[in-house]
């Protein structure tokens, strides 16, 4: 911002907290780096004022109010309550001094390129004294009334970004359950009726899993305890703005409070990932059987007495033909025995392929087969009665593989139409 008044040779000074990035920006621009507000409001007949919270707002406002000149325009670019508007508002008025309240809107990237949204409140000779420096940073300026009323604005704003952002988290972590190409999806939706700024800008985050800051955890949680406190003065909560704080907290919890809200996916992404796995339709699996010719079936005894062996036999009868993955043995059911996956092509004629895997191992043992199953890119992974691990069949699942748990196959074959 400081850098398109610059551009638009409005800048006579900066001033920062932090006295080195303040003196850096200066020092590339070429003016003058002031020792404190006071400082600044005395060689100024317009002040641009954005920071965290309403208490720094009104600490920034006392130390420009002892040196600030009659006819002063402070304009406040940050996020903070009405009230806090008004308070600021009345202090400066008593130094012959106006404040408009002028929240943004438009991320990093607005800011950089000067096409911020700037929501007004205040008066409006004031305004139209200071749209020159308002123009410099935003695109879009609109007065929307008296003090307070660009903060009211921004807030019906952070409630629409709340939204936004939760619904484009939710969708994406869907998308990518449903093994679909996310990058094709941004390219495609964000041409579409659902798109928004958010999801083009900020999907590509949850693409990566990575989420630089563009607007804080920290800071939009603290918006929307504004927003929360507004809709609550009129006896009203908003679920939308309950959710996110919900959700806010949680993250900030977990130390993510500093990332872009679009970290929000992070939680959209565990429902997927924690959900108790669910078998495909009944119909789906009587779709893969008819299809299925060869089984490799990991674990199967040779004695008689075990489970797995009457399950080969069934599969044997149904007209299946079952590879025995084990190095307990050579030939179980007249078939030669392989120890492993990684040797199935042994066993296997030129024109045959393996159809599915049938797992009749302990639960200890069935997260190794399927990251051998995912790296080998078998088809299907048939994890068989009493073998409960859903963490592997969701990972098996989410790789492509058309996983099934805790059935019995000749069972279904049995009952299919």
């Amino acid at each position: 911002m400081a850098r398109n008044l610059h551009k638009a040779g409005l800048l006579a000074g900066v001033w920062n907290r932090s006295a080195a990035k303040a003196s850096a920006l200066a020092t590339e621009l070429g003016c003058q780096a002031a020792t404190d507000p006071a400082d600044l409001a005395a060689h100024c007949e317009v002040l641009v004022l954005c920071v965290s919270a309403d208490a720094d707002v009104l600490e920034v406002v006392n130390a420009l109010a002892t040196s600030v000149r009659p006819g002063t325009i402070v304009i406040d670019c940050s996020t903070v309550s009405a009230d806090t508007v008004r308070s600021a508002a009345a202090r400066l008025s008593t130094c012959g001094a106006a404040l408009l309240d002028c929240p943004v809107s438009g991320g990093v990237e607005g800011a950089q390129k000067g096409t911020l949204a700037i929501m007004c409140g205040g008066n409006e000779h004031d305004f139209e004294r200071a749209r020159p420096v308002l123009e410099a940073m935003g695109k879009t300026v609109r007065l929307f009334g008296a003090h307070g009323a660009g903060q009211a604005t921004k807030a019906t704003n952070q409630i629409m970004c709340a939204g936004i952002i939760r619904a484009v988290g939710e969708a994406m972590a869907f998308a990518r359950a449903q093994q679909l190409p996310l990058e094709r999806v941004v390219e495609t939706l964000g041409q579409g009726a659902g798109s928004s700024w958010y999801f083009v800008n900020r999907a590509p985050n949850m693409i990566r899993s990575s989420f630089p800051a563009g607007f804080r955890v920290r800071l939009h949680e603290k918006d929307l305890r504004i927003c929360h406190d507004m809709a609550a003065a009129s006896g009203v909560s908003l679920p939308v703005v309950e959710d996110m704080l919900r959700e806010y907290a949680e993250l900030i919890r977990r130390g993510y409070g500093e990332e872009d809200i679009s970290a929000v996916f992070r939680l959209k992404q565990e429902l997927f990932e924690n959900a108790p796995f669910a078998n495909p339709p009944l119909p789906d699996i009587f779709a893969l059987l008819r299809r299925v010719r060869t089984i490799a079936m990991v674990g199967l005894s040779a004695d008689r007495a075990r489970p797995s062996h009457g399950v080969a036999r069934s599969l044997q009868r149904y007209g299946y033909r079952v590879i025995p993955v084990t190095p307990s043995a050579k030939e179980i059911l007249g078939e030669r025995c392989v120890p492993s996956l990684d040797q199935l092509g042994d066993v296997l004629s030129p024109d045959e392929r393996i159809d599915i895997v049938n797992v009749f191992r302990r639960p200890e043992h069935v997260a190794a087969i399927v990251d051998d199953c995912i790296r080998l890119r078998m088809p299907a992974l048939w994890l068989q009665d009493g073998v409960i691990d859903e963490q592997a069949a969701r990972r098996a699942r989410n790789a492509g593989l058309f996983t099934v748990m805790d059935r019995c196959v000749f069972r279904d074959h049995a009952a299919m139409p």
